[in-house]
């Protein structure tokens, strides 16, 4: 959904503390099997998950949930140690590109 901060920060919009609700009813059809809902507010991610219980065991999304985690650490810790920007194919242009054709064009 985005990160949230600068648009509260800017006095554009505040959060509510009333809970929203189902987003949808617990009887109407799934449009997907899957979703994940992401954003950032004062800094944290949150992550919302639903997913149809007859495709999927709590088992398997407990670890999907867990390995996401683990890949995002492994991220985060990458971009730390580095010492210098780098650029990245989304930082100059909207079309999509394979990294290695990006990395023979710089």
């Amino acid at each position: 959904l985005g990160q949230w901060d600068r648009e509260m920060n800017a006095g554009a919009m505040s959060m509510s503390g009333l809970s929203t609700g189902l987003p949808m009813s617990p009887q109407s059809e799934r449009v997907h099997a899957l979703d994940i809902v992401g954003s950032v507010v004062e800094g944290k991610l949150t992550l919302s998950m639903t997913y149809d219980e007859q495709e999927y065991r709590d088992s398997t999304m407990q670890g999907l949930l867990d390995n996401y985690k683990k890949q995002l650490l492994s991220i985060i810790e990458h971009c730390m140690q580095q010492t210098e920007q780098e650029l990245t194919p989304s930082d100059v242009g909207t079309v999509s590109i394979p990294l290695a054709t990006f990395d023979k064009l710089r």
